[in-house]
């Protein structure tokens, strides 16, 4: 079983596996790196994030009300 990876959000740019990252954006990674990550202060815990495992919903617009008039059919 593989451990479950760690998403921290970085405070300041960072290269980790060959891919910079800049700061603000998530990144997933495994405890070690995720400890190491912290005590330097590149990353931080996010304030709010589903687990990585489970599905991300993407927002969008909100539903505007039509009038029969707008309804084509």
């Amino acid at each position: 079983m593989t451990p479950r990876p760690t998403r921290l959000v970085l405070t300041r740019p960072h290269t980790h596996a060959g891919r910079t990252f800049q700061a603000g954006e998530c990144i997933d990674v495994d405890s070690s790196a995720a400890q190491w990550l912290l005590e330097q202060g590149i990353a931080a815990p996010p304030e709010s994030d589903p687990p990585v495992d489970e599905p991300r919903l993407e927002l969008s617009k909100p539903l505007s009300k039509s009038t029969s008039k707008e309804l084509k059919l």
